[in-house]
């Protein structure tokens, strides 16, 4: 005889950036087990492959090298909630007394911080030239070394790959049209002003954040924080 067929429960959830609403299930134990595996290796790269590829295998119609860092966090944390719970133990140090303290986050009191000021995605660097960007997707972020984050270089090559088009007057320049050494040529002919205009769209996004507080169970002092970040959400 046959063993019966355990029907999953189906979820909706709407991205962040792009407004689009995604269908997903929770992930089964089998795929628990491989996630709680990456997370023991405390390997960043490992952790967050299995995190693309749970949310691959549980989302309908969704390439998750191709979201969003926002959205791809955020419907990961929402696949989370579904799947195991609405919190999340984490260690926190005292900033009083500098003892450790188990703390249960509230992962379903996570906001969407919204940027402090807009960045239209169409950037005007002169009276005639504007340059269409896109949000970097994981793909994009995984392609460059974030460890040195501050290095030029890295910069230049994110903002490299999220350029859609550059607009020429009533010329429309695709991304297609030029090769990579021409794009950085032209982003090497910027002036600094012009290159802080287009950092701007990249530093003006949206944030997961929970806010919190506890009392530290050594001194009785409370304790305010606030974690930006899924990375963060999980220790």
């Amino acid at each position: 005889m046959a063993l019966p067929v355990l029907d999953t429960p189906k979820h909706k959830c709407i991205l962040p950036s792009t407004g689009e609403t995604v269908n997903y299930r929770p992930f089964l134990v089998g795929e628990q087990k491989v996630l709680l595996v990456a997370q023991e290796s405390e390997n960043a790269n490992e952790q967050i492959s299995e995190m693309v590829r749970l949310i691959n295998v549980c989302c309908d119609d969704i390439d998750a090298n191709e979201l969003a860092t926002i959205d791809l966090e955020y419907l990961f944390l929402q696949l989370r909630i579904k799947s195991v719970g609405e919190t999340a133990d984490i260690q926190m140090e005292c900033e009083h007394c500098n003892e450790l303290n188990k703390v249960t986050v509230q992962l379903d009191q996570t906001i969407v911080e919204e940027p402090e000021k807009v960045i239209d995605n169409v950037v005007k660097i002169t009276d005639t030239i504007s340059i269409d960007l896109k949000t970097p997707s994981y793909q994009i972020v995984n392609s460059v070394n974030l460890e040195n984050s501050e290095d030029p270089k890295v910069i230049f090559e994110v903002v490299s790959k999220c350029i859609n088009s550059i607009i020429d007057g009533d010329e429309i320049h695709t991304r297609d049209d030029f090769s990579d050494k021409e794009l950085m040529s032209f982003l090497d002919s910027m002036s600094m002003d012009m290159f802080e205009k287009i950092q701007a769209f990249f530093v003006n996004v949206k944030k997961l954040k929970i806010n919190g507080s506890y009392d530290c169970e050594k001194c009785g002092e409370n304790n305010s924080y606030e974690l930006m970040g899924i990375g963060n959400f999980f220790g």
